[in-house]
């Protein structure tokens, strides 16, 4: 694991996003002590571990100017450009640009897509839970901010 994304998954536990992108939904279970070695011996005060059943995770590789359809998630969704570019725009807002390090967590029920850049690929993290629902695909002016969707 490269010492960036250990630094920033740290930070962003540490921060508790991983606990937003739960919301709600999450049902407070005991830690677990199986597997783990002396799981509850690596921290002080109490804690409480977050139900984890219901999320999902991918690690993709965009090739340069590669992209998601538009999509939408029930929850948030947290992303981080592990090497390389990342371009991101949801609904309505200018392109953003994302570099290798820097965490993004998108609005639930927005519309978006993600991807790299135009001449660099990136390789994404992706983290959410809820529903995940497909929309068209992002035109190549869209892409390349020469029109953004409003709607």
């Amino acid at each position: 694991m490269k010492r960036t994304r250990l630094v920033v998954l740290s930070s962003l536990v540490a921060a508790g996003f991983v606990m937003m992108i739960v919301g709600a939904a999450a049902q407070d279970q005991p830690a677990p002590a199986a597997g783990r070695g002396n799981f509850l011996n690596n921290f002080t005060g109490n804690i409480t571990v977050g139900n984890t059943k219901d999320m999902s995770s991918s690690r993709i590789k965009f090739d340069a100017g590669a992209r998601t359809n538009w999509h939408l998630h029930s929850a948030p969704q947290l992303l981080l450009v592990e090497e390389g570019r990342g371009r991101l725009q949801e609904l309505g807002e200018p392109i953003k640009d994302v570099p290798a390090g820097q965490p993004v967590l998108t609005k639930a029920n927005v519309l978006h897509w993600h991807g790299a850049s135009p001449d660099q690929s990136a390789l994404q993290f992706s983290v959410y839970s809820g529903m995940l629902e497909w929309k068209e695909k992002v035109t190549d002016d869209e892409y390349t901010g020469k029109t953004i969707r409003r709607q």
